[in-house]
């Protein structure tokens, strides 16, 4: 039960945030949680603590006005004091040239009691790439500005996992 009910609030979440309610979402995170997006783009970098996670999806939203972010599938395992939620996605917006900015990807979250402890995002970067290229040649600077944080120090992606949570067997 506990598990389809975090699958049920991921989904909420994500629509939540579909609308705008970046205050909402924001309430996940604490002082100490870490949200990564991999890559090396105006988006990428690893970020501690609510404010900066806010600046993150400032910059998503300027970027990206009506990003929609739909969950495909939704895995969690652990218990509220440990929880695994794994998630693959779309990502949809529409470009100011007309075109359709398309993408899939993969988050790896961990909760404790609710709370974010850490959120990492893998996307096909050069989609991404290019979709912040397309908005750069139509005079938007912010898609070529550097990360809001710096790079994780895995350039391959692969995160050792730290806490207690194992995945299930």
């Amino acid at each position: 039960m506990y598990k389809a009910i975090v699958r049920l609030l991921a989904r909420r979440t994500l629509a939540r945030l579909n609308r705008g309610e970046l205050d909402h979402f924001l309430r996940l995170f604490t002082a100490s949680s870490v949200f990564c997006f991999h890559g090396d783009h105006a988006l990428g970098g690893e970020l501690r603590g609510r404010d900066a996670v806010r600046a993150l999806f400032e910059r998503i939203f300027r970027l990206f006005p009506g990003i929609r972010i739909e969950p495909i599938a939704i895995a969690v395992n652990g218990w509220p004091w440990d929880s695994l939620v794994a998630t693959r996605f779309t990502v949809r917006a529409d470009l100011p040239d007309g075109t359709e900015y398309r993408n899939e990807g993969m988050q790896y979250l961990r909760l404790r009691y609710g709370k974010v402890v850490e959120d990492r995002l893998y996307e096909d970067t050069k989609a991404l790439v290019d979709a912040l290229a397309v908005l750069a040649r139509l005079g938007n600077d912010e898609a070529t500005a550097p990360p809001l944080g710096p790079l994780p120090a895995d350039s391959a992606g692969i995160i050792p996992a730290s806490g207690s949570l194992q995945p299930a067997t």
